[in-house]
């Protein structure tokens, strides 16, 4: 049997797409990037990896090992040691009782009142705010933190843990993105992944504790996310920065591209609902400053027989 293999010429080549765009599967300069790294004459010599033993059929190669790592067939990858992941697991038990059957539900628009900002650093153009033109505004968060009764945590088929959310964060030329992110359940990891170019960064994570890291071409730093506010930024301030807020409640939400947000499930009550957006920064000397985020509390009375409606204004 006779078999034909077609070739492009090379003027006929996907064209190369910028990293991040929804073009870039896999053929982009992001790809690129990481056949450098398998690839590059230039990589320094490294000492020989210890044999590792391979797993067998019976082991667990659920996505918690580390990349390049034993279920791999190693312990490292393209000359890439991965660093140890020291973050605590999830816990597997809510800290709230649980029930089913709950019916009720609060749900609103949240719009913004004030500038839009797009400001330039010493990268290049950075946007802090994204709105539409009816001042409504996405990928807000919106979260309840106090719970007493809550419904039943999913958990993935055949499995003890919790389905996740959240733990992924890229950098994106003059910016991290996305720009805000809920991480449930916690403890938990964030993963960074870099683009083509290097980058130091710096990782506050809640408490106040700092961490720099280099993020190396096409690279990953893993950091732990705990309860509370995790803020990654460029070292040089030149980065916009993105937040990951880490919760132990199952009532949290992203506002969609209209704004708009929705919990439900919840069993009748007064609850106190936080809604969530970064600070917005100034430029001085081609570098950001952020002062504090925009946030906004409200109480509201839960009726299981019902749907409340809260709509909220958020400014800066």
């Amino acid at each position: 049997m006779l078999a034909l293999i077609a070739c492009r010429e090379p003027s006929q080549r996907q064209p190369l797409y910028a990293a991040g765009r929804p073009e870039d599967e896999g053929h982009g300069q992001l790809a690129h990037a990481s056949m450098k790294l398998m690839t590059s004459d230039d990589t320094p010599t490294r000492a020989p990896s210890p044999e590792v033993p391979r797993y067998r059929d019976d082991d667990d190669l659920s996505a918690a090992q580390a990349y390049g790592g034993p279920g791999y067939g190693g312990a490292s990858y393209a000359s890439y040691r991965p660093p140890p992941w020291t973050y605590p697991t999830a816990p597997r038990t809510p800290g709230f009782a649980t029930a089913n059957g709950l019916t009720g539900a609060v749900e609103g628009t949240i719009t913004w009142r004030g500038a839009t900002p797009k400001l330039t650093t010493a990268c290049g153009a950075v946007e802090p705010v994204h709105t539409n033109p009816d001042r409504t505004l996405p990928d807000a968060v919106v979260y309840i933190e106090r719970v007493r009764v809550g419904r039943f945590v999913v958990h993935a088929a055949g499995e003890q843990r919790p389905y996740t959310v959240g733990g992924t964060m890229l950098k994106r030329g003059c910016e991290l993105a996305p720009r805000m992110q809920i991480i449930s359940p916690v403890p938990a990891a964030l993963a960074i992944h870099g683009d083509t170019k290097p980058a130091r960064i710096k990782v506050t994570l809640p408490g106040g504790e700092t961490r720099a890291h280099e993020l190396q071409e096409a690279g990953r730093v893993v950091v732990p996310a705990k309860h509370g506010i995790t803020r990654v930024e460029g070292e040089d301030q030149t980065l916009g920065a993105a937040w990951a807020i880490g919760v132990d409640s199952p009532y949290f939400a992203l506002t969609d591209d209209r704004g708009r947000y929705r919990l439900e499930e919840l069993a009748a009550g007064t609850y106190e609902l936080t809604f969530w957006y970064p600070p917005i920064p100034k430029v001085k000397d081609g570098k950001l400053e952020y002062g504090a985020p925009v946030m906004v509390r409200r109480s509201v009375r839960i009726d299981d027989k019902r749907t409340t409606r809260l709509d909220v204004t958020l400014a800066p």
